[in-house]
């Protein structure tokens, strides 16, 4: 029985399958490479952010567009587990284009390092950018939510003090 054991141990390290990994990007292009493998190449800064089932929404204020983005505001799709966007914070972003919508590839190099844009795209031309206005509804209705629950909660409070002092 040992000797079985030893011999399947033997044969299994032969024959050990390679390790797989759930998200297995490959090396990402340097930045003037990805320039053309992206439908979009920007610098902005994310102003908010929605989650939904599987991914996030963000609104990004473009500060400069190297390609492919001429509004000063684009919403973005980005997976909501292996996203990495934060609120309020600058990104050089490489987008796809999915019919209307923008995606966010969860392979692009996209980093926060928007320094290094001067020196890979200095030779590119900027694209003008045309001002367009935000859908600011989700944002008030979550500020009107907010409010509500303040109010509930002072309300509670109130009822809660004058009932003890009753006592």
């Amino acid at each position: 029985m040992k000797k079985l054991i030893f011999i399947l141990f033997i044969i299994s390290l032969i024959l050990m399958p390679k390790p797989g990994f759930t998200l297995s990007c490959v090396e990402p292009s340097p930045p003037d490479i990805a320039f053309d493998e992206y439908d979009a190449v920007i610098i902005g800064i994310v102003v908010n952010i929605k989650e939904n089932h599987n991914e996030k929404i963000l609104t990004i204020a473009v500060d400069t567009s190297f390609k492919g983005v001429d509004e000063n505001f684009i919403t973005v799709k980005e997976d909501i587990t292996w996203g990495s966007s934060k609120l309020n914070k600058g990104y050089l972003y490489y987008l796809n284009k999915e019919g209307e919508n923008w995606i966010h590839p969860l392979c692009s190099p996209t980093t926060d390092h928007t320094y290094i844009a001067e020196e890979f795209f200095a030779d590119k031309e900027t694209i003008t950018l045309q001002n367009v206005e935000v859908d600011e509804n989700g944002s008030e209705y979550g500020i009107f939510v907010a409010l509500l629950a303040v109010i509930v909660v002072i309300v509670l409070t109130l009822l809660l003090i004058k009932k003890r002092k009753k006592k």
